[in-house]
C-alpha cells in the first residue's frame, strides 16, 4: 500500500478514536471523520465502505500493535501491564468494540492466547516440566475465559482498579491457585505430612 494511502487510513483511524471519546460508534458519520482529516468524502469511500469498515480495520491494526508489544515484553507481568496500559489509554475504542461485537470481538482483538502461551512456555521451561498438550490447551481455554471476563468488566468501568492493581490481583490469584494445586497434589500423594 502506498505511503499516502496508509497515512489517509491512519488519519481516519485517529479521527475515529478521537470521536469515540465523545460519542458511541453508531452515532459517528463519515462527514465528521473526513472534516477532521481535511479529506473529501470520496477519499473515505476509496478506502472504506462505511464507518464500521473503518472500525474493523482499526481493530485489526490494534491487534497487530498489541502483538508487537507482546513480542517486546520479557515477562508476563510486563505484557499484562502493557496491555492494560494500552486499554486504559484507548478505553473508548475498547468500549466501542464491546458494544459493537461483544466479548467475542474483544477476544479477537486482544491476543490473549499468545500471551497465555508465552506464560505457559516460560514457566514450563523454568520448572523443567515436559509439555502436556491437552492440559495446556485446557488451561488456555480457562485462562482466556477468565482474563476476557476480567478485561470486559475493567473496560466497561465496573472494576475501579489501576493497571498495576489489576495485575497485582491477577498475580495473587495465580499464586493462590498454584499453592492450592501443590497442596492438593501433596495431600493426594500422602506427602503433605512430610512437606510440613
Amino acid at each position: 500500500m502506498p505511503d499516502h494511502e496508509n497515512r489517509t487510513r491512519q488519519g481516519l483511524a485517529a479521527a475515529l478514536r478521537a470521536l469515540l471519546r465523545q460519542r458511541p460508534l453508531d452515532q459517528l458519520r463519515v462527514r465528521e471523520l473526513t472534516e477532521r482529516c481535511g479529506l473529501r468524502r470520496q477519499s473515505f469511500y476509496y478506502h472504506f465502505k462505511d464507518v464500521y469498515d473503518l472500525f474493523t480495520w482499526s481493530a485489526q491494526q490494534e491487534r497487530t500493535l498489541l502483538l508487537g508489544h507482546l513480542a517486546d515484553c520479557l515477562t508476563w507481568r510486563q505484557a499484562l501491564l502493557d496491555l492494560l496500559g494500552r486499554i486504559e489509554e484507548e478505553r473508548a475504542f475498547y468500549q466501542a468494540m464491546l458494544e459493537h461485537s461483544g466479548q467475542a470481538g474483544l477476544g479477537k482483538m486482544i491476543p490473549l492466547e499468545e500471551a497465555l502461551e508465552a506464560v505457559q512456555s516460560y514457566y514450563r521451561s523454568r520448572c523443567g516440566t515436559p509439555a502436556d498438550r491437552l492440559a495446556e490447551e485446557r488451561d488456555l481455554r480457562y485462562g482466556r475465559a477468565l482474563l476476557l471476563s476480567l478485561l470486559e468488566g475493567w473496560v466497561r468501568g465496573g472494576t475501579a482498579m489501576s493497571p498495576e492493581e489489576l495485575a497485582d490481583a491477577l498475580e495473587l490469584a495465580a499464586e493462590r491457585s498454584a499453592a492450592g494445586a501443590v497442596w492438593q497434589t501433596l495431600q493426594e500423594r500422602g506427602g503433605w505430612n512430610q512437606a510440613l
